[in-house]
C-alpha cells in the first residue's frame, strides 16, 4: 500500500460537531494523499463514537482522559505514515487546496521545516498567519495595562501581521500546523509538560534553532472557530496559558526572564482586578502556581 503524503492529526475534547465538520473538510482535500488521526481525549459527548461510526476510514485512539494537547498529538504522530504531519484543530475547516498548498510549498523549500497557513475567522477576516517569537518587550508592547511610557521603551512594532506573500517567520499557530518527520526525527516530539498552549511555539523555537525555516504561506488558507474547542473550560484556559507561556519562557529564555515577565502578567492583573475580577483573580492564581512549581523538580 502506497504511503500517504501527509497524516492530519486531530486532538478531540468534547467538540463533536465541530469535529464532524473539520473531518469532512480534510477529507475533501485534492491533490495529496492524507490519512487521519483522531485521538480523543476522554470527551463524553459522543466524539468518539461519532468517528467511528461516520469516518472508517480515519483511524481513532481513544484516550480515557483528556491528556492534553502535546501528549494526544505525539501518539498520532508515532502512528503516522505520512512524510508530512499536519496538526490540525477540530475547530477549524480546511479548504480542498490548504493541505496540498502547504505540502507543495515543503517540497520547494527543503530548508523549511514548518509551515503554516492564512488563518481566518469564520466571516472571512484575518486571524493570523505566523508570529514573532515573544520577547520580554513584545509583552511589554502588547499589554493593555502597561504604561506608555515603558511601551515607549519597548518601541514600535514592525511585525508585518498578514503579508500578501510566503516568508519566514518565527512560529505558526498550532491550529494548522504542518511539519516535516524529517524535522521531528532531529528534534523530538511535542514537550508533554505543555498540556494546552505554547507547544507549537516551543516547537518551532526548536526548529528554527536546530537549522529549519519556518513560514508562513498566505496562499493556504483555512477557518478557525476561535477557542470553541477550550471553550468549555475557560478558566483553565486561562491557567494553561500563563503557565505554559511562563514554561516557555523558562525553557527556552531563562529563569530570570521567566520571572520578570510573571512580574509583568501581576502588574497588569492588577490593575485590572476591579474592571475584571475574576479574570485577573483566575490568572493570579495561575502565575502563584507557577511560582510554586519553581520549589518543585522539572517536569
Amino acid at each position: 500500500m502506497t504511503e500517504p503524503d501527509v497524516t492530519v492529526s486531530i486532538v478531540s475534547f468534547n467538540t463533536r460537531d465541530l469535529l464532524r465538520a473539520a473531518i469532512r473538510a480534510a477529507l475533501a482535500t485534492a491533490g495529496v494523499s492524507i490519512e487521519i488521526v483522531v485521538v480523543d481525549n476522554g470527551s463524553n459527548d459522543g466524539s468518539a463514537e461519532m468517528v467511528e461510526r461516520e469516518f472508517t476510514s480515519a483511524q481513532l485512539v481513544r484516550n480515557p482522559d483528556n491528556r492534553g494537547f502535546a501528549a494526544a498529538n505525539n501518539v498520532a504522530i508515532r502512528r503516522a505514515k505520512g512524510r508530512y504531519i499536519l496538526l490540525l484543530n477540530p475547530d477549524t475547516e480546511v479548504r480542498p487546496d490548504t493541505i496540498p498548498t502547504l505540502a507543495g510549498y515543503l517540497d520547494a523549500h527543503p530548508e523549511t521545516g514548518i509551515c503554516g497557513p492564512r488563518i481566518l475567522f469564520p466571516d472571512g477576516s484575518f486571524q493570523s498567519c505566523g508570529y514573532p517569537f515573544p520577547t520580554v518587550l513584545s509583552e511589554i508592547r502588547q499589554s493593555k495595562n502597561v504604561g506608555k511610557a515603558m511601551k515607549a521603551l519597548a518601541g514600535p512594532e514592525t511585525f508585518v501581521a498578514d503579508p500578501p506573500h510566503a516568508r519566514e517567520v518565527d512560529w505558526v499557530d498550532g491550529a494548522c500546523f504542518m511539519i516535516r518527520r524529517a524535522v521531528i526525527e532531529q528534534i523530538g516530539p511535542l514537550d508533554e509538560q505543555f498540556f494546552l498552549y505554547a507547544e507549537e511555539l516551543d516547537w518551532c523555537f526548536n526548529a528554527r534553532k536546530a537549522g529549519w525555516a519556518v513560514a508562513s504561506v498566505p496562499a493556504a488558507e483555512m477557518v478557525h472557530h476561535l477557542g470553541k474547542s477550550s471553550s468549555q473550560v475557560s478558566d483553565r484556559s486561562l491557567i494553561y496559558f500563563m503557565d505554559t507561556r511562563l514554561r516557555y519562557y523558562r525553557k527556552n529564555r531563562g529563569l530570570a526572564t521567566a520571572l520578570f515577565v510573571s512580574l509583568v502578567y501581576v502588574a497588569g492583573c492588577l490593575k485590572q482586578l476591579r474592571p475584571e475580577p475574576h479574570k485577573s483573580k483566575v490568572k493570579l492564581g495561575a502565575i502563584r502556581l507557577w511560582w510554586g512549581s519553581l520549589l518543585s523538580p522539572r517536569r
